[in-house]
């Protein structure tokens, strides 16, 4: 596994660095600024700098540009790796390599992982550039635990890297990128708590967010950058995205290798 794991990470660093070095890194940080920029302006010259109620109770929070911004770079986050994970198998595809790939006898979770591990460098990268532009908008990190941060970015990675798995071989069996992943992107980004509390949706929707690895990882990570305080909510949400996690890991896991079957069964007849 770790041969699969070392070649594949090097060729996607090579790959990203010699192909497309900052359109691609510029490209994926725009979404997290523009969400950024929209949020400010709403703020404070259509809302004019007024907070509702309900929000404040929901969030716990009467800071609503430090909550947007936190959800632009999470949701930034979260969308970067998963389509770095989810597109490989079908980037192979349509490079014409996907069935020598099938072929060789390397480890799937170590060509899986080294990909998640490079596109874990950029997307880190991706997130401190949209923090950085954030504070010019008025983004407040007020007690930062670090512990609590790692610990979320762990189990969150795990449960996104799954749920990429079961997305890859979506991909595959439409044959199709983009109306499939900007389908699940949209549909995150509505009830996952980006720009506002899932509360505030209706029962059948919010009952989609308890699906989605992204809501419970925002809520982890605000409370990493606000809060900073540990609570039994918090560990209940951790055990919660460990569980999402497992279960799309199987499933994904199980999807991959049936996609796979069925590629090499339409290739070689």
């Amino acid at each position: 596994m770790w041969s699969a794991f070392t070649a594949t990470f090097h060729r996607q660093w090579i790959s990203t660095r010699r192909a497309y070095p900052w359109s691609f890194f510029i490209g994926h940080i725009l979404d997290g600024i523009y969400m950024t920029v929209f949020a400010y302006l709403s703020y404070h010259f259509i809302f004019h700098g007024e907070l509702n109620e309900a929000f404040v109770q929901v969030t716990g929070t009467s800071n609503y540009l430090s909550y947007v911004i936190l959800g632009g770079v999470f949701n930034s986050f979260a969308v970067s790796l998963l389509m770095i994970v989810s597109r490989m198998l079908i980037t192979e595809m349509r490079e014409g390599t996907l069935e020598s790939l099938m072929l060789t006898p390397s480890s799937r979770k170590g060509y899986f992982l080294g990909g998640a591990a490079q596109g874990l460098t950029r997307t880190m990268l991706e997130a401190a550039a949209i923090i950085v532009i954030g504070f010019l908008f008025g983004l407040q990190l007020e007690n930062v635990n670090i512990g609590l941060l790692a610990a979320s970015l762990v189990f969150f990675c795990f449960a996104i890297f799954s749920q990429a798995l079961l997305l890859g071989s979506l991909m595959l069996a439409f044959r199709d990128t983009y109306i499939t992943q900007n389908t699940l992107f949209v549909v995150m980004m509505l009830v996952s708590g980006v720009t506002f509390p899932p509360e505030f949706l209706p029962g059948w929707l919010q009952a989609i967010s308890f699906f989605m690895p992204l809501t419970y990882g925002l809520e982890q990570f605000r409370a990493a950058m606000l809060s900073g305080e540990w609570n039994a909510s918090l560990l209940y949400q951790l055990g919660i995205l460990a569980g999402l996690g497992f279960v799309y890991y199987v499933i994904g896991s199980f999807a991959i290798k049936r996609m796979e079957r069925t590629v090499m069964e339409k290739h070689f007849g």
